[in-house]
């Protein structure tokens, strides 16, 4: 077994943690390697890796840090284990204090795979890839300094489902639900659903709510008036005007995390959006 550990260094001020990983790994005879810290994103996708075949990859970081590998853990089918050294750490299985434990779980194979969709967000040439969310949302220029609402409106599969006027929107995976959608109002979905949500932001309308639906189905969103940009898992990507549009689909690929045996999606729910009290 080869594990690969990215840290986020912003958050591993000194090395302590990784450098209690590297003795934990050691003394388990447990290979591993090092991967750079390149402050990964959708925008900024993961391109050189150790030339060793990965099993797995621990990130010691937050929610962040984990959202920056997804599109490279994913194309190379590789499973992530995330040691929170951040605040929320959502994805994440393990706190530092746990270390110890998720070494010896890795060592004796005990954790459980738990497999999360991803979108595919396409514009015009490009294409990205997000865990959580994809976001439509007003910005700022120096052309235009108003607070201008943005016009969007909404497709599934080719027919018309709504006409959004306000801040923009959220379309989120099951996985994104417990985070800026959850914040907008949306709800939370469990991460075995089969559906994408669709969260207004701050709408100018009393008859606006989130949509929910199947993740067979293809959303297109098209600009029809406004300054607007895309964030892919909270990164900035680029601006869309007037007149263009955004697809947004499942992604044929998805990401695995490995989880504790007995880990359970609610009771996290609970205690993290909960600041730490069951």
């Amino acid at each position: 077994m080869i594990v690969g550990i990215y840290t986020n260094k912003s958050k591993d001020v000194g090395g302590i943690w990784s450098n209690k990983l590297h003795s934990l790994l050691n003394r388990k005879g447990i290979e591993y390697v090092d991967i750079f810290d390149g402050n990964f994103s959708a925008v900024n996708p993961v391109k050189d890796m150790p030339r060793e075949k990965l099993d797995v990859i621990i990130v010691l970081g937050g929610d962040g840090t984990i959202l920056g590998l997804t599109t490279y853990a994913s194309e190379n089918d590789i499973p992530i284990i995330g040691i929170n050294a951040g605040k929320l750490g959502f994805l994440t299985e393990f706190e530092t204090f746990e270390m110890e434990s998720a070494v010896e779980l890795i060592k004796s194979d005990k954790l459980k795979p738990d497999e999360r969709i991803l979108l595919q967000i396409e514009i015009g040439e490009r294409c990205y890839f997000a865990l959580n969310d994809c976001v439509l949302q007003r910005i700022y220029s120096e052309e235009n300094m108003g607070s201008q609402v943005i016009g969007l409106s909404v497709s599934l599969d080719d027919t018309l489902v709504d006409k959004i006027s306000g801040d923009g929107l959220i379309i989120s995976t099951p996985t994104g639900s417990t985070a800026y959608s959850l914040s907008a109002g949306g709800p939370i979905l469990a991460p075995g659903i089969e559906s994408f949500c669709i969260t207004p932001i701050s709408a100018h309308s009393l008859h606006h709510r989130p949509i929910i639906y199947g993740t067979e189905s293809s959303c297109v969103v098209r600009v029809d008036d406004g300054y607007t940009g895309i964030f892919c898992d909270g990164k900035f990507i680029g601006k869309v005007s007037a007149g263009d549009s955004v697809k947004i689909t499942r992604a044929a690929k998805t990401v695995k995390f490995l989880r504790k045996k007995d880990s359970n999606f609610y009771k996290r729910l609970l205690l993290k959006l909960n600041n730490g009290r069951e």
